[in-house]
């Protein structure tokens, strides 16, 4: 088996994701092609892993003429519940047209990337985000003060690991509230973490939830790591998890 990774033009891992995967899919086995761009791939066998930013995941999936999801997991249906605030879509444009939105987080619906997450307050926060000839799909979410923030990497419906990657090391995460959320989210990919944010009365709220094909380790182990990311590729490739076990 072979895992793809990716590089900068030097031929270093692109960042510390990239060479924790690569420790984790060596260490199985496999076989590691570095790679700057997917065009330069052309071998064309799906079971062969791609390991890199989602915009070279994803196309090298549309190089397999395979489909990926056509909209991020963010706010599931079933997962309402757990988000404990009002969460809607709108766009930049009609966001900064009404200034009586504002005080709220935003984040990019459709192209995930465009734009890191952040808080609109005032004018200047909209520099950089504003475009005439083209309006931003975005996701808007009232504000929570969280303290601390939990990434909690779930594999087949179990819990892999759970991460603290924001805020005070020292407060709880409610597991009851995590395992419920994983028995809710009945449309679950193989792979894919739950963010957790706890608040001033100690309240374990869901923040988001993120796809596991291109997903941040957050100190994960590269074994883990490895199983995580090769879960979900067999899963949008229909091809064999050689790591499931």
């Amino acid at each position: 088996m072979k895992a793809y990774i990716q590089t900068d033009k030097e031929g270093e891992f692109y960042n510390v994701n990239a060479f924790i995967a690569f420790e984790g899919f060596r260490n199985f086995g496999y076989e590691i092609q570095k790679f700057i761009d997917t065009n330069e791939i052309t071998d064309k066998n799906p079971e062969h892993i791609i390991v890199g930013g989602i915009g070279n995941v994803r196309k090298h999936l549309q190089s397999l003429n395979i489909t990926s999801p056509q909209k991020e997991i963010d706010y599931p249906e079933e997962l309402h519940s757990f988000l404990k605030r009002k969460v809607w879509s709108s766009s930049i444009n009609n966001v900064f047209k009404d200034k009586n939105s504002w005080n709220i987080f935003i984040k990019p619906k459709t192209e995930t990337k465009l734009f890191a997450g952040k808080v609109i307050r005032n004018e200047m926060d909209f520099l950089g985000l504003l475009n005439e000839e083209k309006d931003t799909e975005i996701w808007c979410s009232e504000l929570i003060d969280f303290k601390t923030e939990w990434r909690c990497f779930i594999r087949y419906k179990e819990i892999l690991d759970i991460r603290r990657y924001k805020g005070e090391w020292d407060t709880k995460i409610d597991m009851e509230v995590v395992q419920h959320a994983i028995d809710s989210f009945i449309s679950q990919p193989n792979s894919y973490s739950l963010d957790f944010g706890i608040n001033e009365k100690s309240e374990t709220i869901l923040v988001e939830v993120n796809d596991g094909h291109s997903l941040g380790t957050y100190g994960l182990s590269s074994s883990h790591y490895a199983k995580f990311l090769s879960a979900r590729w067999g899963e949008l490739t229909n091809t064999n998890d050689y790591l499931n076990f």
